[in-house]
């Protein structure tokens, strides 16, 4: 039963009796006619108070209808003596929706219900409401959960209207409608995000966490990925940004990626395939350490072995974020990278990677205080392959080229690295260039191992002497004749008489 339709049952109701009738005629009694009309007055509000009643209940059981179109495959029912012939405007709207596949998320349907009855003409409770709900009602299963919302937003407002006769719905009702249909949001996204939130407690979201939560909020396979769903994490994650760690912004970056190319096909959602693969990447993104892969990517673009000082340094950047991982997922990153170049670790580096392992295992899954690190990178300091400042930072540059090392590159950085005057080389700086010329003895051209000859002939005969140093003049002497068997003269032609 309507609230119209109650009403005017009431009013029937309400008719004037023959009593009634008899006390707007008059009596011949004053006192008497006083009394029948308070009666009177009496019982027509005791009637108005009952209307008031039933109208109260008929709003408070249309507020407590639920999801009406979910349960009952349509919207709200309205009176049906101030019905319209569906809008003309509102079924062509609804007919680019057949022009479309797939699921119809939230957006989308809000959109079209827009489209289709904001043309101001009244007929918004009316005429366009039938259009949009017969055809909400016949394409039920295309519907997201979330967009049998927006319909239900729509019942709920056109119901509104229709109680109070009006076959529109007023600007003002119609802009509130609106901003509630575009508050709708993904459920499996808003479920995933929400058991992220109640996880990690307002702290740090790890990148594993992230992969969890964007796998969980995109299984529902309805189309959203890149939709709905993705638009639930970007607003979450603008929210929180501050609360994101590096690898859970990498992770978003990966989904992102994926939805993208899902999107540049007219795609909001990601086929099956698509999905795996995206999950995929999200765990071994999430799995890894932003700040200890980009260490060890530095460490790849170096050539030859891998010092013990190289591998300290990469250690000291990967774990300075202070993320509480350097025990975890840190630690990890390094391991697999180990793994992958041990050929290039020098026995220092090794021991500088045993010394880690051994701080991380102390410290537990909480990762390392600042006191622990200090102690670890402390005892590091006693792995070094080179051990001449000067030195190897000559070699280093070496170790930046490509390909093979020339006569004249060695020749150089001896010049650079034994010619600082400290008195050592013969000493720590010979060693350390011996020591690199071994591990990298396959790059060395042939000029280059004359170059190490040279270097050792005027070395040890100082070393002889009692001596770390050369002499000046013999250091002078030296350099020239590296540079001399760097570049021999081209072979004369001889020639012989017939």
């Amino acid at each position: 039963m309507t609230i119209k339709s109650t009403v005017t049952a009431n009013i029937n109701k309400a008719s004037v009796n023959d009593k009634q009738l008899a006390v707007l005629r008059g009596t011949s009694s004053p006192a008497k006619q006083a009394a029948e009309m308070k009666a009177t007055l009496n019982n027509m509000k005791s009637q108005m108070e009952g209307l008031k009643s039933q109208l109260h209940d008929l709003q408070s059981r249309h507020a407590h209808l639920g999801d009406r179109f979910s349960s009952r495959g349509h919207g709200c029912v309205g009176p049906r003596d101030n019905w319209q012939p569906k809008d003309l405007g509102a079924m062509v709207e609804m007919n680019k929706l057949n022009q479309t596949s797939g699921s119809i998320g939230a957006e989308q349907f809000a959109d079209s219900i827009e489209a289709a009855v904001g043309d101001l003409d009244g007929q918004a409770a009316s005429g366009e409401y039938r259009a949009v709900a017969d055809w909400a009602a016949n394409n039920r299963e295309r519907l997201t959960p979330e967009a049998r919302q927006v319909m239900d937003i729509y019942s709920k407002y056109a119901a509104l209207s229709q109680a109070r006769g009006e076959s529109g719905i007023p600007q003002g009702d119609f802009k509130k409608m609106l901003a509630e249909m575009r508050d709708v949001g993904d459920a499996s996204a808003k479920k995933a995000l929400a058991h992220l939130d109640s996880k990690t407690h307002g702290g740090t979201v790890s990148g594993q966490d992230m992969a969890r939560a964007i796998k969980a909020g995109t299984a529902d396979h309805d189309g959203q990925a890149g939709g709905a769903e993705l638009k639930e994490f970007e607003k979450w994650a603008s929210k929180n940004e501050s609360r994101l760690s590096p690898e859970a912004k990498e992770v978003l970056d990966v989904y992102r990626k994926h939805t993208k190319a899902a999107q540049a096909q007219g795609r909001t959602g990601l086929t099956g395939a698509e999905t795996a693969a995206m999950n995929k990447e999200l765990r071994q993104v999430g799995a890894g350490d932003v700040s200890a892969r980009k260490a060890t990517e530095a460490l790849d673009k170096q050539s030859g072995p891998i010092s013990g000082e190289d591998l300290a340094k990469a250690i000291k950047d990967g774990i300075s974020d202070t993320d509480g991982h350097s025990s975890t997922s840190e630690l990890k990153e390094f391991e697999k990278w180990a793994a992958k170049n041990e050929s290039r670790l020098t026995p220092e580096a090794k021991e500088v990677l045993k010394t880690y392992q051994q701080a991380a295992k102390k410290a537990g899954p909480e990762g390392m205080t600042q006191k622990e690190a200090d102690a670890m990178f402390k005892k590091m300091e006693g792995f070094k392959t080179f051990h001449d400042s000067s030195m190897r930072d000559a070699l280093e540059g070496l170790d930046a080229k490509k390909g093979k090392i020339s006569g004249n590159d060695l020749t150089a950085a001896i010049e650079k690295g034994a010619g600082d005057l400290d008195g050592q080389a013969a000493g720590t700086e010979f060693t350390d260039t011996m020591k690199w010329a071994r591990q990298n003895y396959d790059r060395l051209t042939p000029e280059a191992k004359k170059v190490v000859d040279t270097y050792e002939k005027y070395a040890t005969r100082a070393q002889a002497q009692g001596s770390t140093g050369i002499d000046p003049k013999d250091f002078k002497k030296m350099i020239n004749e590296m540079k001399f068997v760097s570049n021999p003269r081209p072979t004369r032609p001889v020639f012989y008489a017939a």
